[in-house]
């Protein structure tokens, strides 16, 4: 499975600043890196699918950040509910 490219990001910071918006985001985890070198006063990223523009997933600065979401759905009692396993392997 390809992740060339994959998220458009919008990343909220502290204080009254106004959130900033990435497209072409490759790798989340390096991304976060990115964020805390060059913007160190960011709170917390919303993570999109590029191509459908579909919410992913909300990652905070104190969470645990993977690479990439990996995306299933689980059934229990006919709801189907998404969850996301990180990558284990950064």
């Amino acid at each position: 499975m390809s992740h060339k490219n994959d998220y458009s990001v919008i990343v909220f910071f502290t204080e009254e600043s106004k959130p900033k918006s990435w497209n072409y985001v490759h790798k989340l985890y390096d991304f976060a890196k990115f964020l805390n070198e060059k913007h160190s006063e960011w709170e917390y990223m919303n993570v999109y699918e590029r191509r459908t523009r579909k919410f992913l997933k909300r990652l905070y600065r104190s969470s645990s950040i993977p690479d990439f979401l990996i995306l299933f759905f689980l059934t229990f009692n006919g709801i189907y509910n998404p969850s996301t396993i990180s990558n284990l392997w950064n």
